[in-house]
């Protein structure tokens, strides 16, 4: 299976249509073109360098080497990857051309190693999706509008625009993870732990009885009061409420079809190696960088 047909087989169909709803907002287009004119990957680029860890064969590679067989199963070039020290447990990719992936301390120490895949697993599914630069301008934009109310007044809009989208992509991203790690318990497990807390409290949490208070939730919204209540709620947020995605993610890795689409995700990271070193490759390579090899057509 081809990488984009394997792509559009996970992209969520909220995630698409909000996607057209986005780009259809009067301004968008120019503001997406001024925002690759001033630089910022190269922002990213200089303050990630300076005031992180980059990671890498030669730096922490027991974190570094989790990355590459995600990145070869998506079809992706490896972005960056950095660690920063922060107790919250979090993960943000950034960038366009160009990306750029930091985990907090907070993270490596917060989740067991198959729930650290399956974060990493996400984030290469936004870099897949394409949703990276569309998420780095809802960062600078809500960033922007936090120093100034006339920059908030005049892009208020777009902001709403953007996060109303970006809530949709996740639930993208999550599949994306499902089918990198062949199956939904690790998001499951990682959306248990950044909900409730460690393994250590949530252990034991009953996955059937934490999914279905979402389909509480909905019940909840069919209130006109209660619907317009929660509206506000999530309207200034980036991610669906967790027991959401739970429920989401658990229902469409049931669907037929997935099995297939997670061997298809092994076909791809088995293509990437290097025939003769066995090193996984970038997509761009004509040669293998680590041995010479030419790589195959």
């Amino acid at each position: 299976m081809e990488t984009t047909e394997v792509v559009r087989a996970f992209i969520h169909p909220e995630d698409e249509r909000a996607r057209r709803q986005l780009e259809a907002v009067p301004g968008f287009s120019a503001a997406v073109k001024a925002f690759l004119k001033v630089g910022v990957e190269r922002y990213e680029h200089g303050t990630s360098m300076a005031g992180k860890i980059r990671l890498g064969p030669d730096q922490l590679p027991h974190l570094y080497h989790r990355l590459p067989p995600l990145c070869a199963r998506l079809g992706i070039a490896e972005p960056e990857f950095y660690l920063e020290m922060n107790p919250a447990p979090n993960a943000h990719t950034t960038g366009d051309t160009r990306t750029f992936l930091t985990v907090t301390s907070g993270l490596v120490e917060y989740l067991d190693q198959e729930e650290f895949d399956a974060v990493l697993a996400h984030e290469c599914g936004h870099v897949a999706c394409r949703h990276v630069l569309y998420h780095t301008m809802a960062a600078l934009l809500l960033q922007g509008a936090s120093f100034s109310a006339l920059t908030s007044m005049f892009t208020l809009p777009m902001q709403l625009a953007l996060l109303y989208w970006q809530r949709r992509s996740e639930l993208s991203a999550d599949r994306a993870a499902a089918a990198v790690l062949g199956g939904a318990p690790p998001v499951v497990g990682t959306m248990v732990r950044l909900s409730g807390g460690p393994k250590s409290v949530t252990g034991g949490v009953n996955i059937d009885a934490y999914a279905a208070q979402a389909d509480a939730y909905d019940e909840m919204l069919s209130s006109p009061w209660d619907g317009m209540l929660q509206g506000w709620a999530v309207m200034a947020q980036a991610h669906p409420f967790a027991a959401v995605r739970v429920r989401e993610i658990r229902d469409w890795a049931g669907r037929p079809g997935f099995d297939g689409l997670a061997h298809a995700l092994v076909e791809n990271e088995n293509a990437r190696r290097c025939a003769q070193c066995g090193a996984y490759r970038q997509p761009e390579w004509k040669f293998c960088q680590h041995c010479g090899t030419a790589a195959q057509p």
